[in-house]
């Protein structure tokens, strides 16, 4: 092996030593295009270079083993050094040292796989979720930590109002009914969450209804006058029966005339991002949200008419008419919300506020259904004669909406996990919300209408 001496340091250029075949221990081979000395000083310049930063910085093991390599018979080389080479060499190495030095740095937590959903399953490790509500711990619990985490439900029966439409009389009056409203969502560890919410009600299912005695209904025995409810009409015609319900206190000769006044029904879906803040200073938690929601509104105008010609108390009714029509109006709402839930402890209770506004768009569309049915006795057989006429009609318009959806409730912790909860609601819809009329009966353009709906709810939650 060639033995190259370290040239003085002082040198201000870079010396090249005529190479010895005969002593070489590496021979240049002749395809090569890099004489395969000067691959060797570069190692040896590479090798002393982090040699010694390594001995600056006092780096232990790695500075000892450089020693070791550069006092061994293997990496003895003469060389000279170059200002310019050193320097690059220098940068290169200072630029690796720093990248690990960084990747050594980050926590081993970075390196681990990203699980969105991991934390919020966390909702109590030993799942006693019957279990007594321990006072002392619990009232020793900061607002922080009494706040629960993980996923959470709930279920709230509604005793829900609603405003009558425009086209009534008395359109200020409340009509009540029943709901149901459920609840789904999960609180991370991090304070950042979802909340699902469905509500549905069906109702309220107000009318004006009339009745309207006929008298006996004919038979097919000559048209005499029977009482009795297995006459002609009522086994010939099941389908209208269906349609136009007897009273059965007045026999088979009585009918209602019933005229719509507040007929609807209601659904609503709303998925909102929600975030928790640090406690307020006695205790007090606020956690905004923002989101989508989706709702339908439903609105009946039910007109259902008899009218009968009788020429004598002895003889059938000449014609006996029946009229049912039904406009269906839909608003399909697509809408963007923002708001909040705030809340706070005391003891056993949690008392909560949250309040929701939105604004969106409002798809509405329109439909009438119009069936006449006749009844006229007497053809040749004595069998009566029954004929039916239908029309049908529809339209559809858009408007914008506007609305408010306000809670309060207070709730008491039975077990660790469950609570029972009562409380109020109001949802207003101050514009956009079309409710018809039938056809001849009344105002069918006002587009522009509003939604009054306070509730009463109950219900109980888990982990909420």
């Amino acid at each position: 092996m060639v033995c190259l001496n370290r040239l003085n340091s002082q040198a201000p250029t870079f010396r090249y030593y005529q190479h010895n075949r005969n002593k070489c221990a590496y021979p240049c081979n002749p395809t090569d295009k890099v004489c395969g000395r000067t691959s060797r000083r570069v190692i040896a310049a590479l090798c002393i270079t982090v040699k010694e930063m390594m001995a600056n910085i006092n780096f232990g093991w790695f500075s000892k083993t450089l020693r070791a390599i550069h006092k061994s018979n293997i990496m003895k080389f003469k060389f000279a050094r170059s200002g310019q080479l050193q320097q690059t060499i220098k940068r290169t190495v200072a630029g690796l040292t720093a990248i690990l030095g960084l990747s050594a740095a980050v926590p081993s937590e970075a390196a681990q796989p990203f699980h969105p959903f991991a934390e919020s399953m966390n909702i109590d490790p030993d799942y006693q979720w019957f279990a007594p509500v321990d006072m002392q711990e619990l009232n020793e619990l900061s607002a922080r930590k009494r706040a629960n985490r993980g996923w959470f439900v709930a279920y709230d029966r509604l005793h829900f109002g609603l405003n009558r439409p425009e086209t009534t009389a008395q359109t200020s009056k409340i009509d009540m009914t029943w709901g149901n409203r459920w609840d789904l969502g999960f609180m991370s560890e991090k304070d950042r969450g979802w909340l699902f919410s469905f509500t549905h009600v069906s109702g309220p299912n107000v009318y004006d209804d009339t009745r309207i005695v006929r008298g006996p209904l004919p038979t097919t025995a000559g048209g005499a006058n029977s009482p009795a409810p297995q006459n002609v009409f009522l086994t010939s015609f099941p389908a209208f029966i269906a349609r136009f319900p007897f009273d059965p206190a007045f026999g088979d000769g009585t009918f209602l005339n019933r005229q719509s006044v507040n007929v609807a029904s209601l659904s609503s879906f709303e998925a909102n991002k929600t975030w928790r803040f640090e406690p307020y200073r006695y205790g007090g938690i606020l956690e905004p949200l923002v989101g989508f929601r989706y709702m339908q509104f439903n609105d009946y105008a039910v007109a259902q008419l008899y009218t009968g010609i009788q020429n004598d108390a002895d003889v059938a009714v000449d014609i006996d008419q029946f009229s049912r029509t039904v406009t269906r109006t839909d608003n399909q709402m697509v809408m963007g919300q923002l708001g909040y839930r705030y809340f706070s402890t005391l003891n056993r209770m949690t008392f909560s506020q949250e309040s929701r506004f939105f604004a969106g768009q409002n798809f509405q569309t329109q439909g009438f259904e119009s069936r006449t049915y006749q009844y006229t006795p007497g053809d040749a057989d004595g069998l009566p004669i029954l004929g039916q006429s239908s029309a049908f009609g529809g339209r559809d318009n858009s408007e914008s909406v506007v609305g408010l959806d306000a809670r309060a409730e207070a709730a008491m912790q039975l077990t660790k996990a469950f609570n029972v909860r009562a409380g109020m609601q109001v949802l207003y819809i101050g514009r956009g919300i079309w409710r018809g009329a039938n056809p001849g009966q009344g105002n069918q353009n006002l587009f522009d209408q509003a939604i009054v709906s306070p509730a009463f709810t109950f219900g109980m939650a888990f982990n909420r």
